[in-house]
């Protein structure tokens, strides 16, 4: 039994105007009739932190399932969850919302791209935020954002893009969890679990980058990190059950792989950064005109190699190494370079992963490098790389 409506739990779907305050608006009747004491008492608090959730104020998930376990009865716990859920996974909460309110706070006016938000919304927020919260609210409004969901026809040619990937995803990280328990873990759910994750989190997003190629990288990082929550929270769950938690199944196929025996030499240490910095960042991008050379480059490359510049200067999201990196760096892999996919950062452990030592690397760089360079541009900074590669 749930206290909100149907209608109410699906504001885009059944096109209900401003359904904060209506779920709110309900939520305070019904504690009204049935539980004054609360409404008096916590609920207040209970009301801030959804609207502190809505608006991107805080991540205080933790505090709100914790009201739901503390609620006085079940009822109104699965109400208070199910309101939750809606903020994290309704398009109207996660897109529509928030930057109808920014637009007010810009303007002082009702956007007309989200009919839904009135001004029964905005009271409610002027009545619920404190004067430090607005202040804070205004400098993000002063900024500028994009909703990239109001282009429908980069959305579509984005997750066209992107669909089988994601199902590829799927598929390698976690299909042993629909054999364990194909009605708890159907292939079927596990993948639209992780599009909507994907989902959530452009729409979440207020910075979308131009370029097509980063985005579909930007969409598969989101991707692969909602897999690992998922495996992650799933091996937990079952973490006495050998068949469903592959590090203690030695025979199964998804057991977490084993390090590589690859360890670089101080030699290889010297030469790194200045092999980073040849191949790697910004500079070889500008001045190199990247993408003829490196086409090119690719064709004389054995497989490891090929992967590293792909992954490295390509800009090309490397699925089996970022599998490899949560498994043996897990805490690193939470750091913001390597979120990012800062080439300087993931070098040398894409490397260790491909087995791949830093006098291959330098030595196939000598060998091609230099002639591509001359016919790509007769640069000052080209000339400088060829002094690098040839001399040593």
């Amino acid at each position: 039994m749930t206290i909100l409506s149907r209608e109410l739990l699906s504001p885009i779907r059944y096109n209900i105007q401003d359904p904060f305050f209506s779920i709110i608006d309900t939520m305070e009747t019904w504690l009204k009739n049935n539980q004054p004491e609360y409404l008096a008492t916590k609920w207040p608090e209970v009301r801030y932190g959804y609207m502190q959730r809505a608006l991107g104020l805080a991540k205080n998930g933790s505090a709100l399932r914790g009201y739901a376990r503390t609620a006085p009865t079940d009822e109104l716990a699965s109400t208070m969850l199910e309101i939750y859920s809606l903020l994290d996974h309704s398009a109207y909460f996660t897109s529509k919302y928030w930057r109808a309110f920014f637009y007010w706070l810009k303007t002082t006016k009702l956007g007309t791209c989200w009919p839904q938000f009135g001004k029964r919304e905005i009271s409610l927020a002027l009545s619920v935020l404190t004067k430090e919260d607005l202040d804070v609210l205004k400098v993000k409004a002063s900024q500028e954002w994009l909703d990239f969901f109001a282009d429908d026809t980069a959305v579509i040619k984005l997750f066209h893009m992107i669909t089988q990937p994601i199902q590829n995803l799927c598929a390698k990280r976690i299909r042993f969890l629909t054999q364990y328990d194909p009605a708890l873990y159907s292939y079927q759910d596990l993948y639209q679990l992780t599009y909507e994750k994907v989902l959530v989190s452009i729409r979440k997003n207020d910075y979308i980058t131009t370029n097509p190629t980063k985005m579909v990288g930007w969409a598969l990082k989101c991707a692969d990190n909602a897999i690992h929550n998922l495996r992650d929270k799933a091996l937990v769950q079952k973490r006495n059950t050998k068949l469903l938690n592959p590090k203690l199944d030695p025979n199964s196929p998804y057991r977490e792989p084993k390090k590589q025996i690859y360890t670089m030499d101080t030699n290889d240490s010297k030469e790194l950064e200045s092999i980073t910095e040849l191949i790697g960042i910004d500079s070889f991008e500008k001045d190199v005109e990247d993408n003829l050379c490196l086409q090119k480059l690719l064709k004389f490359a054995n497989p490891k190699i090929n992967c590293y510049l792909r992954t490295i200067c390509n800009g090309e999201h490397n699925s089996d190494f970022w599998t490899w990196f949560y498994y043996n760096e897990p805490t690193l892999a939470q750091r913001p370079a390597y979120l990012a996919e800062n080439p300087e950062a993931i070098g040398p452990y894409l490397q260790r992963h491909l087995n791949l030592s830093t006098y291959q690397l330098t030595d196939f760089l000598r060998q091609h490098l230099p002639t591509l360079l001359e016919q790509v541009s007769d640069t000052h900074s080209n000339r400088k790389k060829l002094a690098y590669v040839v001399g040593g």
